[in-house]
């Protein structure tokens, strides 16, 4: 877990996000990594460094490009995502076989609110509960 964050309101997130994304398009080559940060800077006005806070349009981005591929780039964004973040995160249901229809925008908030509270929480716990008592709470 990360526990020293850059000032900010969610900045270790947003350039954990932009390194799984720059990994995903490295995948295609140096190339087309650039000319997709291109497109996104003239076309739509999006700096790379803006693409946390304007996820909706960078998914949309994708989708006018690529097509039904685009799913394809944003699981392959998640699963470096979450390489990253060293975190397994499940969505609690009902029904396990049915899972929620999220676009990428809403899984992308949600991971990064998951990350944010679970890294609160390993904050919270350090302070509570000394290595020691711990290693006691596990025999």
């Amino acid at each position: 877990m990360h526990k020293s964050k850059p000032a900010g309101e969610g900045a270790a997130f947003d350039s954990i996000l932009l390194e799984a994304i720059d990994e995903t398009l490295l995948t295609y080559g140096e190339e087309t990594k650039f000319a997709f940060f291109e497109y996104l800077q003239k076309a739509l006005h999006i700096p790379r460094r803006k693409i946390p806070l304007r996820i909706d349009d960078f998914s949309k981005a994708l989708e006018d490009l690529f097509g039904q591929g685009s799913r394809f780039f944003e699981i392959h964004i998640l699963k470096n995502l979450h390489s990253k973040i060293g975190v397994v995160w499940e969505l609690k249901s009902s029904n396990p076989w049915v899972l929620p229809d999220l676009t990428f925008a809403e899984y992308v908030n949600r991971v990064k609110t998951y990350f944010e509270d679970a890294d609160r929480y390993e904050d919270q716990m350090s302070v509570i509960v000394s290595g020691g008592e711990a290693l006691e709470m596990y025999k």
